[in-house]
């Protein structure tokens, strides 16, 4: 005989959090640890807590390299204290499917980072959240029991909107280019649809061919909040910069094989340009450290190899409202030996056993 226990919260997708927007509120959420239970149990430990840690590669730039880890959320609520009716210290349940019900705060949520930044291919920094229920029966030789999962945290940021927008240069004499794009993406759209009109004035500025692609911008510049041995004497605010980008999309490249020069003139260019979703992650301008950005970037190129290439980025927005609920629960796998993701379990005092779903009877 024995028990077995879940975590079921109340959102819409499975372990699935919307931030909210304000950066000093406290958000809670609520759930409820499911039980089945072969016989009624008596528990003097019951706990919901959520636990997030970062990892950050300080002096990145010399040979004297060394990882912070620090701690981005660790709330715990004693469900033992909000639940036990009679002051002994302990909750009865009957045999059977039971619940316990929780309410635990997100402090200062508006400063946590989303979970799919996981996403982010580099080395230096990484970070993760997990939600962890422990249990321990009454009984002198009982064993505690976790049971974890992996918690997705994103946040929305408003839009301006979804119009298509346009960007032009007219240069008198020389070329002329128009470009049509939507302003808006979301996660788990397959393609961007792109038009470009364009007309050349002279045989100088005769177009060879036309590039369209998505890039994604990383821009962190990550502090800590204590010092470190290595980076700074010790002194608070040591730094891990990362700044790159990526395609994250494919390159489309359309030629003018004829040599036309009203090429794109009186039939405009369209650009069928499909997005990879293994690396694009949604827009995030909410933290100060933490900036993903996203342009379509657009290249004309001439015939004359004397004149350098033209290119225009359009700003775009990634939104987050389509999340698979299969893939969302999950990290991303480790790439190499390099990635912090293995440095970032997250530890706990009562974790003598870690279940990743649910719990195995104990024995009696």
């Amino acid at each position: 005989m024995g028990y077995s226990f879940d975590i079921e919260l109340d959102t819409e997708q499975p372990f699935i959090v919307e931030l909210e927007m304000e950066e000093y509120n406290t958000q809670t959420i609520s759930g409820a640890i499911a039980l089945k239970l072969d016989r009624a149990e008596q528990f003097k430990v019951a706990t919901i807590a959520v636990h997030g840690h970062i990892g950050a590669m300080l002096n990145i730039d010399t040979a004297d390299q060394a990882l912070a880890r620090e701690d981005l959320i660790e709330t715990t609520v004693d469900l033992i204290a909000a639940n036990d009716t009679e002051g002994r210290g302990t909750i009865k349940l009957d045999s059977g499917e039971q619940y316990i019900p929780f309410r635990i705060d997100l402090p200062r949520s508006g400063e946590l980072p989303p979970t799919l930044i996981n996403k982010l291919d580099t080395p230096y920094i990484d970070w993760k959240y997990e939600i962890h229920a422990t249990l321990r029966r009454d009984y002198f030789f009982s064993s505690t029991r976790v049971v974890k999962h992996d918690l997705v945290l994103r946040r929305p940021i408003p839009s301006s909107g979804d119009d298509m927008l346009t960007t032009s240069v007219d240069q008198p004499g020389q070329y002329r280019s128009k470009l049509s794009t939507p302003g808006r993406l979301v996660l788990g759209q397959d393609r961007l649809l792109a038009k470009a009109e364009l007309k050349a004035r002279s045989k100088s500025y005769m177009i060879k061919e036309l590039e369209c692609s998505v890039i994604q911008i990383e821009d962190i510049d990550f502090l800590t909040k204590r010092g470190h041995p290595i980076a700074n004497a010790g002194v608070p605010g040591a730094s891990c910069k990362v700044n790159a980008s990526r395609i994250v999309s494919s390159l489309v490249v359309v030629p003018n094989t004829d040599g036309d020069l009203d090429f794109g003139r009186h039939t405009p260019i369209e650009f069928d340009v499909r997005l990879d979703n293994d690396q694009l992650i949604p827009t995030e301008h909410g933290l100060g450290w933490l900036r993903i950005s996203h342009v379509l970037r657009y290249t004309i190129h001439f015939m004359d190899v004397n004149l350098s290439p033209l290119i225009t980025e359009v700003p775009l927005f990634v939104g987050n409202e389509v999340v698979s609920k299969e893939k969302a629960a999950q990290m991303m796998p480790q790439k190499s030996a390099a990635r912090l993701v293995a440095a970032l379990k997250v530890a706990h005092p009562d974790d003598h056993e870690n279940a990743s779903r649910a719990s195995t009877p104990e024995a009696e």
